[in-house]
């Protein structure tokens, strides 16, 4: 699925990566906005530590950011989090559009996968996106809190074979001590 070019109220949508520290904190504040503002998400839970490490994608209806997209890369695979919409722009295919810009840049760096992790109402989104569960749903199973959604980066070509236990767990985050070192630093 390729969005197309399109405009809202006369003014033209656009998608960019971040690569000035205002298009970072552009993100930012629509990330905040949608998930501190809208869904009562705390702050660290937000702003976990790996903005930095991470590509950012924004969505812009002329010259304002609409969207907001957040792509992690690992070995084989990439991983589009934090997608985000202001409110008042949604039902435009915003963020189709910034998920297809995550697609070109996966591709771009050699990338056969894409990755996210869904909330279970959200599923429908993804799923008309083009992505599809890793783990197929089971009748009669528990609700999960996650929902593993994978789509293959070049749409030609078929999903690689996957098998994923029931929690991925992608990489564990090192436990920090109060002075923010890992545990079991030695500092000077």
């Amino acid at each position: 699925m390729r969005p197309i070019a399109q405009s809202i109220g006369g003014e033209l949508v656009t998608t960019k990566l971040a690569m000035r520290m205002e298009d970072s904190l552009q993100a930012f504040a629509v990330r905040a906005a949608c998930f501190i503002g809208e869904l009562d998400v705390p702050f660290s839970e937000e702003f976990d530590g790996h903005d930095f490490g991470a590509t950012h994608v924004i969505a812009y209806v002329g010259d304002e950011p609409a969207g907001a997209v957040r792509l992690r890369w690992f070995q084989s695979f990439a991983m589009p989090e934090r997608l985000a919409v202001i409110q008042r722009f949604r039902g435009h295919n915003i963020g189709g559009m910034l998920l297809e810009r995550c697609r070109a840049q996966a591709q771009a760096r050699g990338c056969n996968l894409l990755y996210a992790q869904a909330l279970p109402r959200d599923v429908g989104y993804w799923e008309k996106q083009g992505w599809r569960r890793l783990v197929p749903e089971e009748a009669g199973a528990e609700p999960k809190r996650i929902v593993a959604m994978v789509k293959a980066v070049d749409p030609s070509k078929p999903l690689p074979e996957i098998e994923a236990p029931e929690a991925v767990v992608l990489r564990r985050d090192g436990q920090l001590d109060s002075t923010g070192m890992p545990h079991g630093t030695v500092s000077n």
